[in-house]
Parts: structure tokens; C-alpha cells; sequence
């Protein structure tokens, strides 16, 4: 008779803890591993949970236990390195293990579903086809052009033919003649690499990086710091070659879906290797076929090219030998909700665990990595000179105070932009504001449209015409008149993407006004074709958002304007001019890239900013001294390190309440434990109070010791699960946080 065994069950529950199950009756203890799924009773639920410990003695004894339902993996579905990465968010962000564990899983696994590929039928040419049959093709045309059609390929799948107008009768006509085989492929189908381009020729800064990059064998992060233009990704592609050579894994990590495209494009023309995309546009079913395609490379195969947004970092590779974070400094690669983990933070924890190299790039790195290149934690790979024959864009202030300015552009720059034009060249302007205007107003009372379920203006649309929260998506149709005073004298009030769109068609009617954002992109692969005539190199204009001040490579732009960036100079948000400078330099970094001299001008209203006069008369770098020299002063973060705790709910009094309980909790743990160096701000009421019909509050917690502040929430953050009496209040923990939203 074997001895009695325990399993220790990770379950996706808001439950800072573990649970005890019975294997099934007359199990062996051999059928069960760490990282297997298990389906276990939970109350009335049937839930997915992961094995996470195998014990002789349960942790809570004299409970009366449950044996779970079912195996639902016969081998762990969760690899080492993945198990440790997400016990490794577990402890670093405070999280409960269950939750931690399900985030780094796709969510069909999380859901229970079986670790299979989904396939699809595909249809190949009879390698010995009867003369005679194919000839009698020529009565059946449609037959023959498939015939043709498959000729030119290994195989299709059927989906593809149907989409080509090949319809199940002809298929399955040629099928019972026996001219095509049908087979069973898998659904999701990688990129095949063409290696149809060489590398480039690398500059000194770029081979010196390149050389750093392929001698590094073991755990070694690099801080990849190059101006826009200067070469980053032929550095990328050089790096990762001899690691593709020799049949392994390189997983590169980019901010937004929109920058994708011409990521793979670079990767597919320069290596013949299967290219996997994965990002938050896929279905959920695509997303597991991805996982497990890269899951289950072999050494040997097509070595896989990993290309993906924040989440791909959960991707398993067993031959993974490089990761790349391009973009480093980007806000998107912070998670905002559920556990909000850094990707960028978590990519450089996996590299550790793996024992691998890990490359940070920015034309702006973040000021906590540019301090970790200035400890000598990172090594500091410095790329100043423009690849090719470009030169830096000159960055120009515009002081608008005293100038005539239309729909939020100063008129002496539509000079530029004509004469810009005039010379077949490009003009990008940028506002980071999409819609018609930021609001509707009424001049008579003062009335301002405002969202009833947030503490924010509605935005002015008009294509559709509609007015839009782009806090909680609420919309609303455009009113007639003032509801206050009923007066149909309402106006528009300020710029947005859409206003300028119509003030820039209206001035300059020969050329493509092209507009960027969120909303004409929506569809998918719509932003390729917006941007057809711009990589055509035909004279257009270009009104973006955040969507086009990165990555994009447009040879033919050689002017940018700004407008409207002057909200980042005196936000409340410590880390407000940072993100400004790395926006503004992203933006004109667009100019220029090739031969023609590039020109960048920043409208603002505050031209004599000493700091962005530090920004355009020197450099970024001497920027980031000037700003990291100002949080050492002040203890902020990188020399402070924080945790935000906030909390939100229906009711306008009982999220603070809630978080007053926290605090008196932290204040009786700080007493009892007479640890000092814990410093408490709040409870207050987040920037925007009201978001989405919840009244959200929040809690600082701050050390000048990294140590101390984990050390500290380790023995404060279960006895906050245990506050009772808040029902309809949620709240969060959140680690290194970016914004105070």
C-alpha cells in the first residue's frame, strides 16, 4: 500500500494562498507533477487549477479534504522556466499564486481546454497522376485552374482555396479522380522567412554592438541606446543571426500591434526560419496554436523567430538563447489591470532564470534603465550616428505665444508644410488628441459636455457625429442645443485628429491627408492600407497619434510638427517631463531618415522650459542626468522604490473608508515590527476620482530600501484580504507603478 500524498492546488481566486486535494482514488503518486492541470471542486464550482506542490502531510491538517475531479494533463503543461517565472511574480508583486500562475498561461488553457492544435484540411497534387486524367481536365476548366493553382504550391489549405473562389465541388473533384491528396495541417500556420536580403553594412557604433551581442553566452543585460534612425533592428538582426544558424529560439518583444508588420517583414526578408506572431488581435484559439507551436520546437527544426506584445513574454521556448525588448521605455509594456506586472521587467527575470542574454532598446530609454547602465548593471551599447546617409532632424521650438493659430496650428508652419510638399517630400503633424475636439461647449452659460460616469469631458466626434468618453466608452448622440439654456449657439472646443484632418484637406485639397489613430484603424489590416501612399513616397500629409511616434521607418517625411504637447511639463506626474522628452524625440525622430534633411518643430506655449531647452540644444542623455538628479534629491523612483495601493467602488465614501482600515492595519504592523523606513501618503482620491460610475481612492507606500518595502508587504498583504465589511469595494496592489491614474 503507498503512502498517503496531498496535492497543493493553485486556483485562479482573488485568495492569497494554495489548496489541499485527494488524488483521484487509486492513483499513484507518479501520474502527478509540478505545472499540471488539474480540474478540483471549488464550493459549487468545478474549477482549472495547477499543481504547484506534492506533500506527504496536507498544510491545513484535520480538514476534511476533496479529491479533485480529473487529470487534465498527463505532463506538465507549464515548463520550468515558466513555473519559476510565475512564482517569481507571485512573491514580487504580491499576487495570489493562483492568479500569477493563470496569467502566464493562453486563456483556453486557463479555461480547461485540452493542449491540442487545432487543424484544418488542406489539399496537396498525387505525386503519381494518370496521364490520361489530367487530360481530360481540359473539359473541366475550373478543375484545371485548381490543378494549376496546387502546382505552384506544396500544399493549401482549404479555407485559402475556398477564399481564392475554389468551391467544394471542384475540390472534391479532383479529389475522386485522385489527382489531390487530402491531409490534416495545423491551423495556425507560422511566417516562412525567404532570406531574399543580406545584411547591411554595419557602421563602427553598430559593430562594436553587434560584437557585445554575439559573445555574450550567459545572463548579461544590454542597454541597446540609439537615436532614432541609427540602426537598432539591422543590429537586432545581426545579433540573432549565428543563434537562427544554429536552430534556436529568439523571442522580440515590441509595444503595440501597429509596429509589428514592419518588424516581420525585416525578420522574414533576412532568415529563412518559421516566424510567430502573437499578439492581442489574435482569436483565443489562434493564440494557443502559437503557444504551442513555439512550445514545442526541437532543436534541429526551422529555428522560430517570436515576434509579440507585453504578453508574449509568457511564450515557452525550449531553445530560447536571446531575448529583445525594442521600444524599452514604452508605457504599453506596463499591464494596467489584473496583476500588473511589467513586461519589460519580467522579460529581463526570464533571461536570468534561463541563464541568457537580454537586449533593451530605445532611441529614450527609460531613466530606470539608463540608471542601471550608469550602476554598470546593465552594459550600455551606445548607437549616436544615423544609419545610411541621414542626419538628425533639427528639433526647433515654436513659441506660439503671439501667433496666429487655426484649429491648433500656428499659420507660419503651413508655409513649411507647402513648401515641404512643393518638393515631393512628406509632413507628419502629431497630436496626441483623436477625435474632432477634446469637447463640445455652450459661450452663453458655459456649459461643457461632460460623461455622467466619470470625472472627464465627453470628446467631440464627427465621423460618425457622436459624443465619445474615451475613459469608459460611453457615447452619446451630439445635441441640438444646450441642455442648460437651450441655446443652439454650441461650439466645439479645442483639436483633435478629425479637426485637423478637415483644416489640413481643406488647405492643401491636391495631396492624401492621411489620419492615423485608434478609429481609423479599427479594422484590421487598415492602417497597411492607409499608409500605402505614404511607402509609395507620393507628397501627402499625415495626422497621427501615439500610433504613428514609433518604429515607423517613412524615408520620404522631412517635416514634423507637434501640436498640443505642452500638458507634460507641469503634470502632477513625477514621471510627466520624462515621458514628454522620449515623446518628443520619438516623433521627430520620424524626419529626415534617409538622405533629406529632416526639420521638427514643437509648438508650446512655455518655450523658455529650461528643461526642454536642455532637450533640444543638447541631448536626451544630458535630459535624463538633469531628471534622475531631481528624483535623487526627491527619493523617487529609481532611488525610491513604491507600491500603489488602490481601491474603487460605486459608493463615493467607502473606497477611502476602505483604504483608512488598509492603513490603520500598515501603521499597527509598522508599530508592532518597529520597522521604520516605511513611509505612507494617502488615502486620497485618484487624479480622476470618478471613472466608468466608480469613485476610486488610493494608498502610497514608499522605501528607500527595495528590501524593506517587499519585506513589509509580505506581512501586510493577507491580512488585507481579510478586511471585511467592503463588499462592492475592489481593490488592487500594484508594484513599481508608472502612473497615479
Amino acid at each position: 500500500m503507498t503512502a498517503p500524498f496531498y496535492l497543493s492546488v493553485a486556483i485562479a481566486a482573488p485568495l492569497n494562498r494554495s489548496f489541499d486535494y485527494l488524488p483521484e482514488t487509486g492513483s499513484d503518486i507518479s501520474l502527478y507533477q509540478r505545472g499540471l492541470r488539474v480540474s478540483v471542486p471549488f464550493g459549487p464550482r468545478t474549477l482549472v487549477g495547477i499543481i504547484v506542490d506534492i506533500r506527504d502531510q496536507p498544510q491545513q491538517p484535520g480538514h476534511k479534504l476533496k479529491a479533485i475531479h480529473n487529470r487534465i494533463d498527463h505532463t506538465p503543461i507549464l515548463s520550468q522556466d515558466i513555473q519559476q517565472l510565475g512564482l517569481w511574480m507571485h512573491e514580487y508583486y504580491h499576487q495570489p499564486i493562483g492568479e500569477s500562475l493563470h496569467t502566464v498561461l493562453p486563456v483556453l488553457l486557463r479555461k480547461g481546454s485540452q493542449a491540442t492544435a487545432s487543424v484544418e484540411m488542406a489539399y496537396g497534387l498525387n505525386t503519381s497522376i494518370n496521364e490520361d486524367t489530367l487530360n481530360g481536365l481540359s473539359r473541366a476548366p475550373r478543375q484545371l485552374a485548381l490543378y494549376e493553382h496546387l502546382k505552384a504550391k506544396t500544399q493549401a489549405q482549404h479555407k485559402d482555396l475556398t477564399q481564392a473562389g475554389y468551391t467544394s465541388a471542384i475540390i472534391n473533384g479532383l479529389k475522386d479522380k485522385g489527382i489531390i491528396n487530402e491531409l490534416e495541417t495545423p491551423s495556425f500556420q507560422a511566417i516562412n522567412g525567404s532570406a531574399v536580403q543580406t545584411p547591411l553594412t554595419l557602421n563602427a557604433e553598430q559593430q562594436t554592438a553587434v560584437s557585445a551581442l554575439t559573445q555574450a553566452k550567459q545572463f548579461k543585460p544590454f542597454l541597446l541606446d540609439g537615436v532614432t534612425g541609427s540602426g537598432k533592428t539591422e543590429v537586432y538582426l545581426q545579433s540573432i543571426a549565428p543563434h537562427i544558424e544554429a536552430g534556436k529560439q529568439v523571442l522580440i518583444l515590441v509595444p503595440e500591434i501597429g509596429l509589428t508588420p514592419q518588424m516581420i517583414q525585416r525578420f522574414a526578408q533576412r532568415f529563412e526560419a518559421n516566424i510567430l506572431l502573437l499578439h492581442s488581435a489574435l482569436t483565443d484559439r489562434e493564440r494557443l496554436d502559437a503557444w504551442l507551436m513555439a512550445a514545442h520546437h526541437k532543436a534541429g527544426d526551422k529555428a522560430q523567430i517570436i515576434i509579440g506584445t507585453r504578453s508574449a513574454v509568457f511564450t515557452p521556448a525550449p531553445n530560447l538563447a536571446m531575448i529583445i525588448i525594442d521600444e524599452e521605455h514604452d508605457a504599453s509594456f506596463k499591464q494596467q489591470d489584473g496583476i500588473r506586472y511589467h513586461g519589460r521587467d519580467v522579460a529581463v527575470m526570464r533571461a536570468k532564470l534561463l541563464n541568457l542574454p537580454i537586449v533593451l532598446g530605445s532611441a529614450t530609454p527609460s531613466l530606470d534603465s539608463v540608471q542601471n547602465a550608469l550602476n554598470e548593471k546593465y552594459q550600455h551599447l551606445v548607437l549616436r550616428q544615423r544609419a545610411g546617409n541621414a542626419q538628425d532632424a533639427q528639433l526647433k521650438i515654436f513659441n506660439m505665444k503671439k501667433r496666429a493659430v487655426h484649429h491648433g496650428l500656428a499659420d507660419e508652419l503651413l508655409a513649411e508644410i507647402q513648401q515641404t510638399l512643393q518638393n515631393q517630400q512628406q509632413v507628419l503633424v502629431f497630436i496626441n488628441r483623436r477625435g474632432f475636439a477634446p469637447t463640445l461647449y455652450c459661450p452663453d452659460c458655459g456649459w461643457i459636455a461632460e460623461c455622467k460616469r466619470c470625472d472627464a469631458k465627453m470628446t467631440l466626434h464627427q465621423k460618425p457625429p457622436h459624443l465619445h468618453c474615451h475613459h469608459c466608452d460611453n457615447k452619446n448622440p451630439l445635441p441640438k442645443q444646450c441642455p442648460e439654456c437651450l441655446s443652439r449657439d454650441i461650439h466645439p472646443m479645442g483639436v483633435g485628429t478629425e479637426r485637423l484632418e478637415s483644416h489640413l484637406a481643406a488647405q492643401f485639397n491636391t495631396v492624401p491627408v492621411i489620419r492615423i489613430d485608434r478609429d481609423s484603424t479599427a479594422k484590421k489590416d487598415s492602417m497597411e492600407a492607409l499608409l500605402e501612399p505614404v511607402h509609395a513616397g507620393e507628397p501627402c500629409i499625415l495626422i497621427g497619434t501615439q500610433m504613428l511616434a514609433k518604429g515607423h521607418h517613412f524615408p520620404k517625411v522631412t517635416l514634423v510638427i507637434m501640436v498640443n504637447i505642452d500638458s507634460g511639463f507641469f503634470s502632477a506626474d513625477f514621471r510627466a517631463m520624462e515621458k514628454t522628452a522620449q515623446l518628443v524625440l520619438q516623433v521627430s525622430g520620424r524626419a529626415g531618415r534617409e538622405k533629406d534633411q529632416g526639420r521638427a518643430y514643437l509648438q508650446t506655449e512655455f518655450a523658455d522650459h529650461p528643461l526642454l531647452h536642455l532637450l533640444t540644444e543638447e541631448n536626451y542623455h544630458a535630459l535624463s542626468l538633469a531628471l534622475l538628479d531631481e528624483r535623487k534629491q526627491q527619493h523617487l523612483p529609481p532611488y525610491g522604490f513604491q507600491a500603489l495601493l488602490r481601491a474603487d467602488s460605486p459608493n463615493p465614501k467607502e473606497a477611502e473608508q476602505f483604504l483608512h482600515r488598509v492603513r490603520e492595519l500598515f501603521n499597527w504592523h509598522q508599530q508592532n515590527n518597529q520597522l521604520g523606513g516605511i513611509t505612507f501618503l494617502g488615502p486620497l482620491p485618484s487624479p480622476m476620482e470618478l471613472r466608468a460610475g466608480r469613485f476610486r481612492s488610493q494608498l502610497w507606500i514608499n522605501s528607500s530600501n527595495r528590501k524593506l518595502l517587499h519585506h513589509f508587504l509580505n506581512m501586510v498583504v493577507n491580512g488585507v484580504y481579510e478586511i471585511k465589511g467592503f463588499n462592492k469595494v475592489r481593490w488592487s496592489l500594484d508594484i513599481d507603478p508608472t502612473d497615479n491614474l
